[in-house]
């Protein structure tokens, strides 16, 4: 420490077996920053001190430019592992530093979890999440529900103009790669079944075994995954790029709801869409399964189709595209919650996207087999 020979002595500094103790004279303001700087020269202050005492009974004036000083005190005898005292505190000048001075937040101890607590806590965070997905996709249903209800008496609320668009996505764009997937199906189905029933002479049943299969399970089940992937995903990319830029902001401000305007022209298209991409991978996956029997079976194409047509009934049919209507309402629904359940950037687009994914098909195949249980129960 060192005191200026020319300018009022601002400081008392005294130094008592290792223990130094500040004590301003009279005031501590901006207009005498500079003899306090002078008085105040911290990095003289000898090894052996292990406290340093602000002792602030004399002063008389003072202004923010106390809390720096303060601060200076503080920060110094932190770096130094210095203990730091503040004392001749009265209550008006204790009121003053505590609005001032930061606050200083004690951080606790991290303890470590074993890992069975932090296996246990993990499942438990993972249950909650799909607890509360679960109560926020049945609000986003009925509010859809509610939307579709008032849209079917006044048709004018739906922005029709982007029906085409989402119709020739989900549907006539998924055509060749649904046809192509079935078809592999329905020829797989086919030679695997062939093997199995030729030891038994029943050569001719291929033509049940393919038929009911592709009818009943596989080309609705198939095509819904596929547009699961295709559509699905793509809607949660759309909407969630859109919330992301504030779009969905911008047309909310404008009046435009956002079920009518984004969601209901979606899930129109790909309910309607999805019969249809039914019935032509229906025909291909027959076909698929025809060409295994021709080429490892001793049958023909008109024993085939005579067979197929005693086995295949319209419940067959009709149970396969009524499972895909409702598959084409759950993939496209999905997709649309998932999309506005997205929040900050890029990185939740994704996460989002793959969600709409997963949990598409997750419940398209349940679904499934509610559908399964239901139609035994009903005969059909």
């Amino acid at each position: 420490m060192q005191q200026s020979s020319t300018q009022k002595k601002i400081l008392e500094i005294i130094n008592v077996g290792g223990k130094l103790t500040i004590t301003p004279l009279s005031s501590i303001t901006i207009f005498n920053a500079n003899e306090i700087e002078e008085d105040l020269s911290l990095e003289k202050v000898k090894d052996d001190i292990h406290t340093i005492t602000l002792n602030l009974s004399g002063l008389t004036n003072y202004d923010s430019y106390l809390i720096i000083v303060i601060n200076e005190i503080k920060e110094y005898c932190l770096s130094k592992n210095i203990q730091f005292e503040l004392t001749g505190i009265n209550e008006n000048l204790q009121n003053f530093i505590n609005i001032l001075l930061p606050k200083q937040q004690e951080t606790k101890p991290t303890e470590r979890q074993s890992f069975l607590v932090a296996y246990f806590s993990n499942i438990g965070e993972i249950v909650r999440i799909i607890f509360s997905d679960l109560f926020k996709l049945v609000e986003f249903i009925g509010e859809l529900t509610k939307n579709f209800l008032l849209a079917v008496f006044k048709p004018g609320i739906i922005r029709w103009k982007d029906f085409p668009h989402h119709f020739l996505n989900a549907g006539v764009n998924a055509v060749p790669i649904t046809s192509l997937i079935v078809f592999l199906i329905g020829l797989i189905s086919g030679y695997q079944g062939a093997i199995q029933l030729s030891q038994f002479g029943a050569d001719i049943y291929l033509a049940d075994l393919v038929g009911i299969s592709i009818t009943r399970e596989l080309s609705p089940l198939m095509v819904a995954i596929i547009v699961a992937g295709r559509s699905g995903s793509a809607f949660a990319a759309e909407i969630g790029t859109m919330k992301v830029s504030e779009e969905i902001d911008a047309l909310t401000t404008m009046g435009f709801d956002r079920m009518q305007f984004l969601v209901l022209p979606r899930v129109i298209a790909v309910a309607l869409a999805m019969p249809f991409l039914v019935i032509i991978c229906d025909l291909v996956g027959i076909i698929g399964g025809l060409l295994a029997g021709l080429a490892t079976l001793d049958i023909t194409i008109s024993s085939f189709f005579a067979q197929l047509n005693i086995a295949l009934n319209y419940g067959h049919v009709f149970s396969g595209i009524i499972k895909s209507i409702v598959f084409g309402l759950l993939i496209a629904t999905i997709g649309c919650f998932r999309g506005f359940q997205v929040q900050g950037g890029a990185e939740s687009v994704g996460r989002y996207t793959t969600a709409s994914v997963v949990s598409g098909v997750f419940l398209v195949i349940l679904t499934d087999a509610i559908f399964v249980f239901l139609l035994s129960a009903l005969g059909i």
